[in-house]
């Protein structure tokens, strides 16, 4: 429906957070605390990134003085895709918990079945 605003300050403010503590600040931007409250955006995004074997997620390197490159493949999966889908994975699990616990005792409990595919670019 609509893009957000920046907070004015957000490139002082946010230069210096984890990778955990900026995605909790980015995805509160497009994530009403209606929907998921803060706390509950907050562990989400702990849990999803708890596997990956980098403690900064994904760690920007200096190759020389005016190049940097972003890694983003330090996920369970060594792959870029891990980054997004970590997130996805228990963004569904939580809306279906979510639904499940609405629904009266003995109702049949909802599930999920994802199906993936991959191209094969990440060579797994």
């Amino acid at each position: 429906e609509r893009i957000p605003q920046l907070p004015e300050n957000w490139r002082t403010e946010w230069a210096h957070m984890s990778f955990v503590e900026l995605s909790v600040e980015v995805l509160s931007l497009y994530v009403s605390s209606d929907e998921i409250s803060r706390g509950q955006l907050r562990a989400l995004v702990e849990k999803s990134y708890s596997t990956f074997r980098h403690p900064d997620v994904t760690p920007i390197k200096k190759l020389d003085d005016k190049t940097y490159i972003l890694e983003l493949f330090h996920g369970p999966t060594f792959a870029f895709k891990d980054v997004a889908l970590q997130l996805l994975g228990n963004l569904f699990e939580f809306f279906l918990a979510r639904r499940n616990a609405r629904k009266d005792a003995g109702e049949p409990q909802e599930q999920l079945t994802v199906v993936g595919a991959t191209s094969g670019d990440t060579g797994r």
